[in-house]
């Protein structure tokens, strides 16, 4: 019995991980990973970290500090923004890692993300079809409605197949560069993830396009399909 306590605490209490915080008083304990940290920089930057260190919880106390239902590398990612001497950046790789979090302990950093997904909704921004949907539906999960607004004004601008996974690819190009054959890809996951976006958010996509192309047509009595933004799949 005691040996396998013992292979259970070492299992526990692996791979410590120091994020390089001045003082670290406090270790949090996500998954099989250790992380000191430091209560008041915690404290100063998220309402929830400071109730949970300066009230009247078991927490105020504790040394250790198991935080359940968390990636381990989610966490680290998430703290480092907080490092006071590290300017941490929020990147296309990592915004969907931290923003579960930043709502959570509801820090600024939350803002920032979304302004980041906001400002990502442009042309040249090398923004797939693949992340927008997960920026959508990420969106959609946390309230995040100026981002939404924001994100439906871009996909007016998407063709419509595009945004459900549908690709039309040239095929033969004759001497002249007319194509003469045409082949539509599907990409099924990204289907899916159309899908799973709320019919009111899918509704207003339809509608805002609809009212483009109108505008487009009228203006420039031509095919109002040539300014679309062309963005890649995944």
């Amino acid at each position: 019995e005691n040996y396998a306590s013992d292979m259970q605490t070492k299992r526990t209490t692996k791979r410590p991980i120091n994020l390089g915080f001045p003082v670290s008083n406090v270790t949090f304990i996500v998954e099989d990973q250790r992380i000191h940290v430091n209560k008041a920089t915690l404290s100063g930057n998220s309402p929830v970290f400071n109730a949970m260190f300066n009230g009247h919880f078991k927490e105020r106390t504790a040394k250790e500090i198991v935080l359940q239902g968390k990636k381990a590398a989610d966490v680290v990612e998430f703290l480092k923004f907080f490092h006071p001497m590290k300017k941490q950046s929020i990147t296309e790789d990592n915004v969907l890692q931290i923003l579960p979090l930043a709502h959570e302990y509801q820090c600024d950093l939350l803002t920032e993300c979304e302004n980041f997904m906001t400002n990502m909704c442009k042309p040249n921004t090398q923004l797939t079809v693949s992340t927008l949907l997960d920026f959508i539906l990420t969106g959609e999960m946390y309230g995040l409605t100026r981002f939404l607004k924001v994100a439906v004004e871009f996909c007016a601008h998407v063709d419509f197949e595009l945004l459900n996974g549908k690709k039309i690819q040239m095929g033969f190009i004759d001497e002249y560069g007319n194509c003469l054959s045409y082949h539509k890809a599907e990409d099924y996951t990204i289907a899916e993830k159309f899908l799973e976006i709320e019919s009111e958010t899918r509704y207003a996509i339809a509608e805002k396009r609809l009212q483009y192309l109108e505008w487009k047509t009228k203006l420039c009595k031509s095919d109002a399909l040539k300014d679309d933004y062309t963005i890649p799949l995944s």
